[in-house]
């Protein structure tokens, strides 16, 4: 009995080689459906990987949601790269008088730096007043 079952099995292990050229013209629609699993397979593992909240940090903030910390923070790092933006642009030669003032307010309100500009205005004009008072 075992070698009439062996024997079937060889005859089926043939059937199949000898059925492989009908596989060949169906092979493109398995190839396709293969490719288009392992994509989806692929970008639901990036999709497990990916965090569900972006950190904090990363996030922008409405100005009443920041802390003082915060908004000392990004003073001082305004300040650095406003001085530097301006560095840059003293460094320019030959600038039209307009193109200049042009330049000069454009690298005052980039990004969020105008709430910042402020607070800077109002920490010099308090500076000043206490200077023009001690004067007197």
């Amino acid at each position: 009995m075992e070698d009439i079952k062996s024997n079937t099995d060889i005859s089926n292990d043939t059937n199949d080689i000898t059925s492989s050229p009908k596989n060949i013209t169906s092979s493109p629609e398995n190839i396709e459906l293969y490719i288009e699993n392992q994509i989806e397979k692929k970008i639901n593992s990036l999709l497990e990987s990916l965090p569900e909240k972006l950190p904090d940090e990363k996030l922008k903030k409405d100005a009443y949601n920041l802390t003082i910390y915060e908004l000392y923070k990004n003073t001082l790092q305004t300040t650095i790269d406003i001085i530097n933006d301006i560095t840059i642009l003293n460094n320019v030669n030959n600038i039209d008088i307009n193109i200049y003032i042009n330049r000069l307010i454009s690298i005052l309100t980039t990004d969020d730096r105008k709430l910042y500009v402020g607070i800077i205005l109002i920490i010099l004009s308090f500076v000043l007043y206490f200077i023009d008072g001690a004067s007197v």
